[in-house]
């Protein structure tokens, strides 16, 4: 269970991955307790690893419970039947309703505390009360978008005379976790067709997609939007391909690419199905 471990203090919680390590030291003696007139040596301690261990195994838990709970047989099915063949659609109709059973079985919450936690962009799940109210969404908008652009085309934007015109752009992820679970954006992919190449392609896009979204500063809540307050990034992909050529890129990406978007980027990448 993702355990909520912040600390009591007198004005209320601190932040679940800061303590507040107060020690009060005698002088040169060594001697350390409190005492009248005595310097206090504080040091701020930072679980980030604890923290950074735990959304990793909430992370695992969640590919695993959905590799077993999605249908790779009806998403092929789906796909080809050919209608309307989308994201958003793949996402209401196979994977964000297990995320809800997902958080309610993994948390041992009730429903409406489980929905506070997920956000997402499907006005399906909001509708029916599956996530809470509100989009993932930014309220702030920034200088680039998650897409990779030639520099001339920001150029040409930044100076164009139309300021309406595209100089920022919101970011709308596809959902997002909240306490109490771990702190979590999602960029996701349906990758239904194509060699190898272009599903290394498309990795390449979608990490750095999450690289965009953890590279926004912290932003409070407000009455339309949520905080911005993101301490981790998951890339989902789906690869509904014949010959699962994500999946394949995936295990042979070279190891240090791979350690480097947990290790360094905070970047989780769940492919399936594995």
């Amino acid at each position: 269970m993702w355990q909520d471990d912040r600390l009591p203090s007198q004005n209320g919680w601190m932040c679940p991955r800061l303590r507040l390590a107060v020690t009060a030291f005698n002088g040169a003696s060594g001697v350390y307790g409190r005492r009248e007139n005595t310097p206090m040596q504080t040091a701020l301690v930072y679980d980030s690893d604890v923290e950074k261990e735990k959304a990793d195994q909430f992370l695992r838990d969640m590919r695993k419970y959905l590799s077993e709970t999605i249908s790779a047989q009806e998403v092929a099915q789906w796909i080809k039947a050919g209608q309307q063949v989308n994201e958003g659609l793949f996402l209401d109709r196979f994977v964000l309703h297990h995320i809800a059973d997902f958080l309610r079985g993994r948390l041992s919450l009730d429903q409406d505390f489980a929905r506070k936690a997920f956000l997402t962009e499907s006005q399906l799940m909001r509708d029916q009360h599956l996530s809470g109210p509100k989009s993932p969404a930014s309220k702030k908008k920034y200088l680039f978008t998650k897409a990779w652009s030639d520099p001339a085309h920001t150029v040409k934007a930044w100076w164009e005379p139309n300021h309406m015109k595209g100089q920022t752009a919101q970011s709308c992820p596809d959902w997002a976790f909240r306490e109490p679970c771990p702190s979590v954006v999602f960029e996701a992919k349906l990758f239904r067709s194509g060699a190898i190449d272009h599903a290394r392609t498309e990795l390449v896009n979608g990490i750095y997609q999450c690289f965009y979204y953890r590279a926004h500063p912290k932003t409070g809540e407000t009455s339309t939007h949520p905080a911005w307050d993101y301490d981790y990034a998951c890339l989902f992909v789906y690869d509904a391909s014949e010959k699962h050529s994500v999946v394949t890129a995936w295990k042979t990406i070279n190891e240090n690419v791979r350690k480097a978007c947990w290790d360094s980027a905070n970047v989780f990448v769940m492919v399936l199905p594995d």
